[in-house]
């Protein structure tokens, strides 16, 4: 089979690899479609440390192609996303049902070989689990793959608690970002107020339901955000990109009472000043969100296929798994949506 192999940081390259028999417990998944997200990126950049070789890519859709000994659940031809996280199930995060966060994870695309292949074989572990996802009638296979970023996206959204007529900012318009303002406006959000610098990532917000969008260039984002929304401020602000000042930014403009949510991950060793006071006495929240659940990808999914979620709309470029350098390129999603890997029929 055909696979992107992640050797080491700056060094990718198109392999071939055995294609593997499901042991005991296991499937194997035929690879449909795969987004590339921006851990992605950092892994290739070495920003993100995964140990080579190791085909990367977590957010893929399949289908089951073949099954191992002892599974009865999945059958060969069913449609599939495959929640990338495998937890352990038995440490306090498991079990109070936070498997995002599980203490002994282990990730498809990171200690497990990922999505950018024409087949995934999903350990036993995973499928035990219930890592695998059935796609609902209706919900087209490209959309499937876009269900897993937009799932972690839902995560911040529950963990900010956005409700009906809440007023929220969103610091950065890339994939997830655009992913919060749609499903911030999807919760009853009715206003919404996008930082972003890239006059194009504005634009798409806008299309999504932001109802306001501003250059961070043209001032201190806290005024800024005050003139669009008066003294009060927002209740709720997404630190969407991956850049450490905006998180005190963020505090700055959030109501009192507020609750701020760090989404994006930094680079190692990032630092960023806070004023204890302003936490104090404005009582607000500094949250982090991270991945999602098994559950929140099913809820994504089903919100699809009710129509209420255009997943489709999330996917700006489908690319062949050898057009990789372009998929990987600084440009690759400038409009803030997601590239996505098209697999062509494997050979056996």
């Amino acid at each position: 089979m055909k696979a992107l192999v992640f050797h080491e940081p700056g060094r990718m390259e198109i392999a071939d690899r055995p294609i593997g028999q499901p042991g005991p417990g296991e499937i194997r998944v035929r690879v449909l479609y795969a987004g590339v997200c921006g851990t992605d990126r950092r892994i290739f950049k070495g920003t993100k440390m995964v140990v080579g070789p190791r085909v990367i890519g977590h957010e893929f859709a399949g289908v089951v192609d073949e099954v191992g000994d002892g599974v009865t659940a999945w059958a060969p031809g069913q449609r599939v996303v495959v929640y990338p996280i495998v937890t352990c199930g038995t440490c306090h995060a498991c079990l109070g049902g936070r498997k995002n966060i599980c203490l002994r994870r282990r990730t498809f695309g990171y200690e497990i070989d990922g999505g950018f292949a024409e087949y995934v074989m999903v350990v036993a572990g995973a499928v035990a689990g219930g890592n695998v996802v059935a796609v609902p009638d209706g919900v087209s296979d490209i959309a499937a793959a876009a269900s897993e970023p937009v799932a972690a996206a839902l995560q911040g959204i529950v963990r900010a608690g956005v409700k009906a007529d809440d007023a929220v900012l969103v610091l950065g318009a890339g994939p997830i970002g655009i992913a919060h303002v749609g499903l911030s406006r999807l919760y009853g959000a009715s206003r919404i107020v996008v930082s972003e610098p890239d006059r194009a990532r504005r634009e798409g917000a806008l299309r999504f339901g932001a109802t306001h969008v501003i250059d961070p260039a043209n001032g201190p984002l806290a005024e800024q955000v005050r003139a669009l929304m008066g003294n009060d401020g927002p209740r709720i602000a997404f630190v969407d990109a991956g850049v450490p000042a905006l998180i005190g930014e963020a505090l700055q403009s959030v109501c009192k009472g507020g609750r701020c949510v760090i989404f994006a991950g930094m680079p190692t060793g990032s630092r960023f000043e806070l004023d204890p006071n302003a936490i104090h006495y404005g009582e607000l929240d500094l949250v982090g969100s991270s991945g999602s659940t098994p559950e929140l990808q099913a809820e994504v999914l089903a919100l699809a296929a009710s129509g209420e979620l255009d997943l489709e709309a999330y996917v700006s470029q489908v690319l062949d798994l050898d057009d990789w350098p372009r998929a990987f390129s600084e440009t690759a999603n400038a409009a803030g949506l997601k590239v996505v890997f098209g697999m062509a029929q494997p050979g056996r």
